[in-house]
């Protein structure tokens, strides 16, 4: 494949067309972790669709090398809303610092087209196995993005004494968002604490900005 390279600060930036993925949460310069042909990539979400409008998630992967010929990827990721579901515009926009992976997943609207849900992700190349992730909410009547304190919530739900990693599952009763809690992964380097033992669903109270047990992981636990 014939490229274009492009001389800034001693980086040269690999710009041949990007190649097309389908994976935004997940995405990188290479076709598989650290293997595979090296180059900038795109991936898309589907558009959804509300009767508030429509939005959709794009993430780029920039592959760039230095004059040692060291390889480096740095993504973006990006939401694009529109009322009309024709005039799409950035609301949101992550850039990720150097050498950070960045990742996005839309999760639907709520039942009354007021909200979207979206999980983004980051994690480092140089330890892609620590993924962090935030709960957002896109507003449709602001094409406002805000992130939920969900950390904040757990925290005082368990303490700051254990760990735990979550997922975002989806939506729940009366705007609530549902959360799936695991252990985060094991490690020799120290001492871990876990706050569940295992996998979990907790609701997020939107207006409380408080987490409890979902009523299904609650009847599930009383059995």
């Amino acid at each position: 494949m014939s490229m274009r390279q492009f001389a800034l600060c001693g980086i040269a930036l690999i710009a041949p067309l990007p190649a097309i993925a389908q994976n935004t949460a997940s995405l990188s310069c290479w076709e598989s972790k650290k293997n595979g042909t090296f180059q900038t990539r795109e991936a898309k979400t589907p558009i959804e669709k509300a009767n508030s409008g429509a939005a959709y998630a794009l993430v780029t992967a920039e592959a760039s090398t230095d004059s040692g010929q060291a390889q480096f990827c740095k993504n973006k990721a990006q939401l694009f809303y529109a009322k009309d579901s024709v005039s799409y515009r950035v609301v949101y926009e992550k850039p990720g610092l150097d050498d950070q992976g960045v990742g996005m997943r839309l999760l639907g609207w709520s039942r009354d087209g007021a909200q979207l849900l979206i999980e983004l992700l980051t994690w480092g190349y140089d330890n892609d196995a620590i993924v962090s992730k935030s709960a957002l909410v896109l507003d449709a009547a602001t094409s406002q993005v805000r992130e939920l304190p969900v950390d904040e919530a757990f925290q005082r739900l368990f303490g700051k004494d254990c760990e735990f990693d979550f997922s975002v599952i989806g939506w729940g009763a009366e705007q609530n968002v549902l959360l799936r809690v695991t252990k985060t992964a094991t490690t020799t380097r120290y001492q871990q604490t876990f706050c569940v033992e295992k996998p979990t669903t907790y609701s997020f109270d939107q207006q409380r900005h408080v987490v409890s047990l979902s009523k299904a992981a609650a009847v599930s636990e009383n059995r």
